[in-house]
């Protein structure tokens, strides 16, 4: 069968997983319920921007916010599994609700700038990563062998509102007010996590598991690409920072735009495929392979920089070698899945990729002010090299305490 019949056989996985019971319910509300987290940050930059005339200001607020996003994933995840999705999502959704309410009060009355880095970690520590949770409600719906087209579904459903909330938030915010787009994002996310939360037939069955007290701690399995995923997220960070820069310097900052719906484009076209064809190779090895594959494709970024077209063109190839990571990132996440934490093993590579995001970004930013563009986009294929490395080094360790298990 050639590739292409057999990715035409395979996206008919996606209409059978689509038609399994409350799918897709429970697959509109996730895209809705990722609002906040996919564009919270952004508009937090919008407000404080605005209040302050200093974007200096909004990237230091938004740092606690990320920061509080990434350390309490995992936590409100965790819950999820023990006492039930629907009541922790209840809960979290209005402790956002109340945080970020607090800091938006505190940024338009002009309460003192400490207190907006504290309003804004707990806003962050908040916001729930609902992405997980419908996850991990494809883990208990979809049998093993759709397991693939459905969580590639969930990959196409991040880049739908990473493609069309930035551009939504930041014409609310030109046309009416930055609080307005904030509070209009913040409002997206609580209708869809309610939606969720009231979809109690699908949701995961609560653990028994007695739960560990103290920290929260991930699973062996998925250690290695957790911490790859923070890599991976650098990678994501490095590409916003450089492509502003590149913007700016050539003098047509408006392109910006463009080239960030242009990558999420192509991950979601990427994603289609990615979950469509039967895969001979493992998650944690597609993972390695395609992450190595990506960081050689990004090298060619500093050198089309020079002219708008072929840097396009780099980003959309760049676009479809990365979501096959992203895709496999979960599905290792999903099996390696202990029983009765399923939903917190999801959250753990989101959680990691969103730490990442400001640390890409200010690695890119110091190359960008450094020497230009091109050394910022020379960051982009640095992470992914590492991500892929640090994959291949913890799957490595991960075989060799098998082995002397068994031994």
């Amino acid at each position: 069968m050639s590739v292409a019949a057999e990715t035409g056989q395979g996206v008919r996985a996606y209409g059978q997983v689509l038609r399994l019971p409350g799918a897709r319910s429970f697959v509109a509300a996730g895209i809705l319920a990722r609002f906040p987290r996919a564009t919270l940050s952004l508009g937090i930059i919008l407000l404080v921007s605005s209040a302050t005339g200093s974007f200096a200001s909004a990237g230091i607020v938004v740092a606690p916010l990320v920061g509080g996003m990434a350390i309490a994933a995992p936590l409100w995840s965790s819950r999820m599994d023990r006492f039930g999705q629907s009541r922790v999502i209840l809960v979290s959704l209005g402790c956002l609700v109340l945080t970020a309410s607090v800091l938006l009060a505190l940024v338009l009355s002009g309460a003192p700038f400490w207190t907006w880095l504290v309003a804004a970690f707990f806003t962050g520590a908040a916001t729930p990563d609902l992405t997980s949770a419908v996850r991990a409600r494809w883990t208990v719906l979809a049998p093993p062998a759709q397991r693939t087209p459905a969580l590639a579904l969930e990959t196409i459903g991040d880049q739908m509102v990473f493609i069309s909330g930035p551009p939504a938030i930041t014409a609310v915010a030109a046309a009416l007010d930055p609080a307005v787009a904030m509070l209009g994002s913040l409002g997206l996310g609580v209708i869809g996590g309610v939606w969720l939360a009231a979809q109690r037939g699908t949701e995961p069955a609560r653990s028994d598991r007695p739960q560990a007290r103290g920290i929260v701690l991930p699973p062996l399995g998925v250690v290695p690409i957790a911490l790859a995923c923070v890599a991976l997220g650098g990678v994501f960070g490095s590409f916003d920072v450089s492509l502003v820069g590149w913007a700016e310097v050539d003098g047509r900052p408006w392109l910006a735009g463009p080239a960030f719906s242009a990558l999420a484009v192509a991950i979601a076209i990427g994603s289609v495929v990615t979950g469509a064809r039967a895969w001979r190779l493992s998650p944690a090895a597609r993972f390695i392979l395609f992450a190595a594959i990506a960081a050689v494709v990004s090298l060619a970024l500093p050198v089309a920089e020079q002219a708008v077209l072929p840097l396009f063109g780099v980003i959309l190839l760049l676009g479809l070698t990365v979501s096959p990571v992203m895709v496999s990132g979960i599905l290792v996440a999903s099996a390696r899945a202990p029983e009765g934490r399923v939903t917190e093993t999801l959250a753990y590579p989101t959680a990691a990729m969103s730490l990442g995001v400001p640390i890409g970004g200010v690695i890119a930013g110091a190359a960008l002010d450094a020497t230009g563009p091109a050394a910022a986009l020379t960051t982009i294929a640095v992470s992914l090299g590492l991500a892929a490395i640090i994959a291949a080094a913890g799957e490595a360790l991960l075989r060799l305490r098998r082995r002397g298990a068994t031994a």
